[in-house]
């Protein structure tokens, strides 16, 4: 067990003692290393002995230097010591659902609290011991972003189809330790709605300012999902329903709390055909990864956008190219409603909304548009100069069937550039594309 490096920062102390890329970093002052948060943890303190293997051979190393200052080293992986998979068979799996032949790496199913606390993955906790809930709160592994979907036990195993801990005793305990939650209820209709997600959403709130946040979202169901009969539709009066009810338990608890607390994710506002709210309704966005409050942030970002376009053009800027935007089907009436606008300021913009055939066009985000629809559905003679790609469809320019941006640029013989879907950021990079500096 121990950590491999990747690199050495030039002129740190790991480049002082002669450590390399390949050595394996063992343990810190006695303590064996089961990942970088525990390097991270026991390296800050001022004297250090570490022990390292290179190739066969043991080396230790005593080291002085100032509490916290780092010893500039990155690894290969983070955890040394793997990855914790999920044991779960939950009824909306969405990896359950994925069609066969796509990268290895998307049929991983994690469920580790560690990469909640590193990247802000979801974690169900139903694998975390009493040792993994005793160190989250002795490293203060916090904020945790956590998936409950709902506090009775009963039903929480049903749904994750398998035995687990109480997830309200966990929290209850993480709240002791003074660690903070990010809740998350994937709604099935039918299911953990209704007085289940009364119940949930109040229990979780019993637990504030610990659980500082909710997030209620879909469950995404596809053709492909084995209880696709068990899982109601998410229709217009449904989502309007419950809009109704979130804003109640907001305003209760803005007034109790001083936070509204629980929000809605975006598609039950499209659902329902109803504005989002305004950007302070969201606090600050703590579930945006979540997708509460993207639709605010486009809109806004759109504002700042045209601001942006009308004072070049006031300068004579010229576009003197036209660019095709590709985005979901979810978001294109938002991005066409931009580019009208951009339209009218000198910008050229032609959106192509990507229905998914590889999830079905039940899937409507950006982020899962796979590139072969991509090839199928743009018109060749219609993008104009520039493809504009959303970078949440792709990971090292790759889509998740493995279509690279290389693949896009030689099917279509036009550039392509990928870019972060707000507007205002689309056209810091379209200057800086005009300008040769991408």
């Amino acid at each position: 067990m121990g950590g491999i490096v990747s690199s050495i920062e030039p002129g740190s102390i790991a480049e002082s003692l002669g450590w390399l890329p390949g050595d394996e970093i063992i343990s810190i002052n006695g303590r064996k290393l089961r990942d970088v948060i525990d390097y991270e943890f026991y390296s800050t303190e001022s004297r250090l002995h570490v022990v390292i293997r290179r190739g066969g051979q043991i080396q230790e190393y005593d080291v002085r230097k100032g509490p916290y200052a780092p010893l500039g080293v990155e690894f290969e992986d983070p955890l040394f010591d793997g990855i914790r998979t999920c044991g779960a068979h939950c009824l909306f799996c969405f990896v359950d659902q994925l069609p066969k032949g796509l990268r290895k790496s998307l049929y991983l199913k994690d469920d580790d609290y560690r990469l909640s606390f590193l990247d802000g993955n979801f974690t169900t906790l139903a694998n975390a011991t009493e040792e993994d809930i005793s160190r989250i709160i002795e490293q203060k592994l916090s904020p945790l972003y956590v998936s409950v979907h709902a506090t009775d036990h009963a039903l929480r195993q049903s749904i994750l189809g398998r035995p687990c801990p109480d997830i309200l005793e966990q929290l209850r305990i993480l709240a002791a330790g003074k660690i903070t939650v990010h809740a998350q209820i994937v709604l099935c209709r039918g299911i953990n709605d209704e007085i289940h997600l009364e119940k949930t959403v109040r229990d979780l709130a019993s637990l504030f300012p610990a659980v500082s946040s909710i997030a209620i979202v879909p469950a995404a169901v596809t053709p492909r999902c084995k209880n696709m009969d068990l899982i109601g539709s998410i229709d217009r009066e449904y989502s309007e329903r419950l809009l109704d009810t979130i804003a109640l338990w907001q305003r209760e608890f803005l007034t109790s709390l001083g936070t509204r607390l629980v929000w809605a994710a975006d598609e039950f506002f499209m659902s329902a055909g109803r504005a989002v709210p305004g950007r302070s309704t969201y606090e600050g966005f703590p579930q945006i990864s979540n997708g509460v409050g993207l639709v605010r942030l486009f809109k806004d970002s759109a504002v700042h956008a045209e601001r942006k376009l009308q004072h070049l053009a006031e300068r004579g800027w010229r576009w003197n190219f036209r660019c095709s935007v590709v985005t979901g089907t979810l978001a294109a009436p938002l991005v066409e409603h931009w580019s009208d606008a951009a339209g009218r300021l000198g910008l050229n913009i032609k959106v192509h909304p990507i229905r998914n055939t590889l999830f079905g066009e039940s899937v409507t985000v950006a982020g899962l548009v796979p590139g072969r629809d991509v090839i199928e559905q743009l018109p060749k003679d219609e993008l104009g100069d520039l493809i504009v790609l959303p970078n949440v469809a792709l990971r090292d320019d790759v889509f998740l069937d493995d279509v690279t941006l290389a693949d896009i640029e030689a099917e279509f013989r036009v550039k392509t550039l990928c870019v972060e879907p707000l507007p205002h950021l689309m056209i810091k990079e379209l200057i800086k594309h005009v300008r040769g500096e991408d």
